[in-house]
């Protein structure tokens, strides 16, 4: 009798026994589909914010972190089901936020939620979700299936991590922006110590302090992350992705990001800039510096060729009549609004500050032979390209007979610091660049044939000012005159600037006397003295076509355009006070235009195909690039009455000022007019004052050990991501 109820006993206990076998076998499951979960989707959720860093394209993003998640999860059958849903969220409705779904096979689910907060980047949020079948329990009465869910969350382009103004003192005041200069702010501020603030500042942006700070007395305008968004008062239109600041007190300090100057011991050589004179101007060359104290008189005007400038016992720009830059820009500079006519930029680039530096040129007709001179195919693939060439191509466009003709300025740059890969500007020659064009020149008089047939021309191009830092000129002609339609010019040749051959000075240079193009040509020059000329129309074809920026074949169009001075601080800007901006970036290659290939916007190598929205991004050089090393001991001083408008580039990862920790001087940038530095200013341990000016003097970043803003002028920092340091990677906070 007890023997049977034993076994009757026993037969229970088994029942828990697999019972309870069951529920740890199916827990483990669950516990281990959940951990496959989470793996897939923080995974998915950092790759799409590095896909969207490196390309600013969320659909892309979003299906490149999609196929990782099915890999992850092993899901074979593909997408099942899909959509998306956009909507505008937070208080005032300017967040874009875009809502994904998917189902797949095996019962999974995703969902993602892309939002654009701005200031603190972009966000993704990575929910997934599955019906996991139970292999034991539901024998016991349970369900068939238990859901599992895990959630991840990712952030990228996160300002608090790249301010437009950080300091990193944690004292008092060490962000003093009080009195009567006002400072327009696009992006936030940051101190690690209390911010002392007033009205004056108009930040588009947060403002971020240490507990005690008064960044609610800042004027909070409207903020939109796109580059060269012109920040104002609000209302604020959430349609256009435009957002109002907040203060943040308080805040955690944020480190020093401890960022290096790598590429300076590649430029070790002393230099002495009095000894490279080009007659109207001055070329610089990168390496090493005693001192630098530019001052007003005749050829004041400094061209910095590419690479680092050491200056070991300070930078000194003081003075009315000094203007030292890296732009290339082109004699006679059209003017933005009325390209391909003889309207002429006011103020030309190199006409500011009280000096008279621009290139300059002028056209005449010459005789023509009847014997075409005979040359390889034109191009410009590089300084040994042959001067003269011929086409073969007809003409079939009706004309005034009278050509307009126009030029653009051509030099090569290297970078040689040989650790940054891929450099090809490394090896000689380096890098072309190629300024956007001047304007339209009128042949004086009618050429050989009546109106509308085909006629010959011979042209001579006459530069009585070199432009600075030419090293030789494009010539660009159009059978209908200075029409106005950048179309109608083709590429014809190219020639040595006056008193350079193959990009090497041997003077004498123009200043004042007439110099013909090509007629000094080391090659045989052509017929008559002309620079170039045409027998029956056998030059330029109708239309002009677009090439590939780094190439110029018979009938290529001229380069980008310049675009209107920059309207920042200071709205509408003063008439005929700032220069012209450079184009905007593009990628070089057709159907595209190519957009800068000079300077601050231009990039090598070109990727190919690349991203139109993105169209530096993986690019190693900004040909031209500069940068202003500050060792120990050495200070830098910018007044207003003296101009500095240099740019840094990728290369040095955009910091255009470096100075490193020892280095505790008192800096002051008072940016008038004619200045601005283009790029991140990283000087830790260095105390900088800034004073205003008609433009933004800083387009890009400054870290520094505490920031003044003095004076009554009106100065402005430009947080533009295209020119400061590579943004933090995508991290994930959940």
């Amino acid at each position: 009798m007890q023997e049977g109820q034993a076994i009757i006993l026993i037969a229970l206990l088994i029942l828990v026994l697999f019972g309870m076998l069951g529920l740890a076998i199916d827990s483990g499951r669950g516990y281990v589909d959940r951990r496959d979960q989470q793996a897939a989707v923080d995974a998915s959720a950092l790759a799409a914010g590095d896909w969207f860093e490196n390309y600013t394209d969320l659909t892309l993003s979003i299906n490149q972190s999609v196929a990782l998640y099915q890999r992850n999860l092993r899901i074979y059958t593909g997408i099942q089901t899909s959509s998306h849903t956009h909507a505008y969220v937070g208080p005032t409705g300017a967040l874009d936020q875009d809502t994904y779904d998917y189902t797949f096979g095996g019962g999974y689910s995703l969902t993602i939620v892309a939002t654009d907060t701005q200031f603190n980047g972009y966000q993704f949020v990575y929910t997934t979700n599955h019906s996991l079948p139970l292999a034991f329990m539901q024998i016991f009465g349970g369900s068939k299936t238990i859901p599992i869910s895990a959630t991840a969350t990712s952030i990228v382009g996160n300002q608090r991590q790249t301010p437009a103004l950080l300091t990193l003192s944690t004292d008092k005041c060490s962000m003093n922006l009080t009195g009567s200069a006002q400072l327009t702010v696009l992006g936030d501020v940051y101190s690690n110590g209390q911010a002392c603030l007033d009205s004056n500042l108009h930040e588009a942006g947060n403002c971020y302090g240490a507990a005690g700070s008064n960044c609610s007395d800042a004027q909070y305008y409207c903020y939109n992350s796109d580059p060269g968004y012109v920040p104002h008062s609000p209302p604020c239109d959430p349609n256009a992705g435009e957002i109002a600041g907040s203060a943040i007190v308080p805040a955690p300090t944020l480190p020093d990001p401890g960022f290096l100057a790598t590429s300076v011991p590649y430029y070790p050589t002393a230099e002495a800039y009095s000894q490279y004179n080009r007659g109207t101007w001055t070329e610089m060359r990168p390496g090493q510096y005693n001192s630098f104290h530019l001052s007003g008189g005749s050829a004041s005007c400094a061209f910095l060729d590419a690479g680092v400038y050491n200056w070991l016992n300070n930078y000194t720009s003081d003075a009315n009549g000094s203007f030292v830059s890296n732009e290339l820009r082109a004699p006679d500079e059209q003017l933005y609004s009325a390209p391909g006519t003889a309207s002429v930029a006011n103020p030309q680039f190199w006409d500011q500050n009280g000096v008279t530096c621009s290139g300059h040129f002028t056209v005449t007709n010459a005789a023509v032979g009847q014997t075409i001179l005979l040359a390889p195919a034109c191009t410009d693939l590089s300084p040994l390209t042959p001067a003269g060439c011929h086409s073969g191509v007809s003409d079939t466009k009706s004309r005034n007979n009278r050509w307009g003709v126009e030029v653009t300025s051509v030099r090569y740059d290297r970078f040689v610091d040989p650790t940054v890969s891929p450099n090809p500007c490394f090896a000689a020659p380096g890098c072309r660049r190629e300024s956007a064009p001047s304007s339209c020149h009128l042949t004086p008089n009618a050429v050989v044939g009546s109106l509308h047939s085909p006629s010959n021309i011979g042209v001579s191009v006459n530069i009585t000012r070199n432009a600075p830092g030419a090293q030789y000129y494009n010539v660009y002609l159009n059978p209908s005159g200075c029409d106005g339609i950048q179309s109608h010019f083709g590429w014809v040749s190219r020639f040595d600037a006056p008193g350079f051959v193959n990009g090497s000075a041997i003077g004498p240079f123009p200043n004042g006397t007439a110099w013909t193009l090509g007629a000094a040509a080391a090659a045989v020059p052509p017929a008559a003295g002309a620079s170039l000329y045409d027998i029956n129309d056998t030059i330029i074809a109708n239309p002009a076509v677009t090439c590939y920026a780094q190439t110029r074949t018979i009938n290529c169009t001229p380069t980008d355009d310049e675009q209107p001075p920059q309207c920042f601080s200071n709205c509408p800007p003063p008439a005929n006070l700032l220069s012209q901006e450079n184009a905007p970036m593009s990628l070089e290659y057709p159907p595209y235009t190519a957009g800068d290939v000079a300077n601050e916007n231009y990039c090598q190598p070109s990727p190919v195909p690349g991203n139109i929205n993105s169209p530096c991004l993986g690019s190693a050089i900004t040909p031209g690039g500069v940068q202003f090393y500050f060792p120990n001991g050495s200070c830098f001083s910018q007044n207003s009455q003296g101009a500095t408008y240099v740019f840094s580039g990728v290369q040095y990862n955009w910091i255009v000022i470096y100075a490193p920790a020892a280095n505790t001087c008192a800096a002051t940038m008072n940016g008038g007019a004619s200045t601005q530095y283009i790029g991140t200013i990283y000087t830790p341990g260095m105390d900088w004052t800034i004073s205003g000016g008609d433009r933004s003097p800083l387009a890009g970043q400054v870290i520094c050990y505490t920031a003044k803003v003095a004076g009554g002028g009106q100065a402005g920092i430009d947080f533009n991501p295209n020119y400061s340091p590579v943004p933090p990677a995508a991290r994930l906070i959940n």
